[in-house]
């Protein structure tokens, strides 16, 4: 086993996991051009808490709901990135009014939680079939 491989099966500090936690958010929110508002209607917590967030680089998982959101919102995020080349495109997409959603998928997500499952479920069925 390389020292590559021994390092990826350690597990990743809490400290680790907030600062990776925060990279993915942060960088989905500036290519997309969401707001803290956004996310906070998107993700729980109010818009102090993510400007406090961003200013110390790591969010803290402590709480499970968040914890949830967050795994759901990475997916998209990751999802997109996997679907559009550029930022633009993805931007695009979540924030135009989409024929299966009946709203853009960025409203449906700011909806409730249920809406940022449908999104993710959407995209995951999307990417699976190879469409």
């Amino acid at each position: 086993m390389s020292a590559e491989t021994d390092a990826r099966s350690v597990p990743l500090t809490a400290n680790e996991q907030a600062q990776a936690v925060y990279k993915a958010i942060f960088t989905f929110k500036e290519d997309t051009g969401l707001t803290y508002e956004d996310l906070s209607e998107i993700l729980g917590k109010d818009g102090s808490t993510w400007k406090r967030w961003n200013r110390d680089k790591a969010i803290p998982l402590k709480d499970k709901h968040l914890r949830e959101a967050v795994s759901h919102f990475i997916a998209i995020f990751r999802s997109l990135g996997a679907m559009f080349g550029n930022k633009n495109d993805r931007t695009l997409w979540l924030k135009t009014e989409h024929p299966d959603f009946e709203k853009s998928p960025l409203a449906l997500m700011m909806q409730d939680f249920r809406g940022l499952i449908q999104v993710r479920t959407y995209l995951d069925y999307v990417r699976g079939r190879g469409a």
